[in-house]
């Protein structure tokens, strides 16, 4: 489900770059269109965050970005790059979680919550640039998540992903390349002997988010 709601808004996102190019000059281009894609991402972002916290066993009394940080935590987002090739002249990298890094909020979330809450003081907040790192966001936490099959809802053999000699990801066709954090320290990757767990009923350990 979650695959398949990104690749929807993937399409919808393609759609609108056939009437806003995709170039500096119009990051701050907004629209009526723009606005509905930017809070559908923020919310699918949302619903990711909260999926990954509650398997954990992690609860809140009300969910917000202080409790979606935490997933910054096991995954560092704030390292994701985002590269989108269609951009006009040159291919343009994003980190759209990079705040996260200093413990800052995220301005384009930070953005998201001030059009949501006041759309006609606010409605220029839902530029282009906020709704591509929105999306770009979706698909980093998904492929945090299941690696290179968030390019590949559907099961196709023939739209497999691959990497390129710079360490980004992509599938067929794809709209983001990805090139994740991959410095991990020996203590945080998952290590395991398959013959131990085959017969364990909850092989899973549970990340500890506070």
């Amino acid at each position: 489900m979650l695959l398949q709601a990104y690749q929807l808004i993937e399409n919808d996102l393609k759609e609108i770059l056939e009437f806003v190019e995709p170039a500096d000059s119009n990051e701050c281009t907004y629209s009526h269109r723009i606005y509905e894609l930017f809070l559908r991402c923020a919310t699918e972002f949302e619903t990711n965050c909260k999926r990954i916290l509650y398997a954990n066993g992690y609860s809140s009394g009300r969910w917000d970005i202080r409790d979606y940080c935490k997933v910054n935590q096991a995954m560092k987002l704030s390292e994701y790059e985002i590269k989108i090739n269609s951009w006009y002249r040159n291919a343009k990298i994003v980190k759209p979680l990079q705040d996260w890094a200093s413990g800052s909020m995220v301005s384009w979330y930070q953005d998201y919550n001030s059009v949501k809450h006041d759309c006609s003081q606010n409605f220029h907040k839902a530029s282009l640039r906020n709704l591509i790192d929105a999306a770009a966001s979706v698909i980093a936490i998904l492929f945090a998540q299941f690696q290179e099959f968030s390019f590949n809802p559907y099961n196709d053999d023939e739209m497999l992903a691959q990497s390129d000699d710079d360490g980004f990801w992509y599938g067929s066709n794809s709209l983001f390349n990805i090139k994740p954090f991959t410095n991990w320290l020996p203590q945080d990757v998952y290590s395991f002997t398959w013959q131990e767990i085959k017969t364990d009923t909850e092989p899973f350990q549970k990340y500890p988010f506070h």
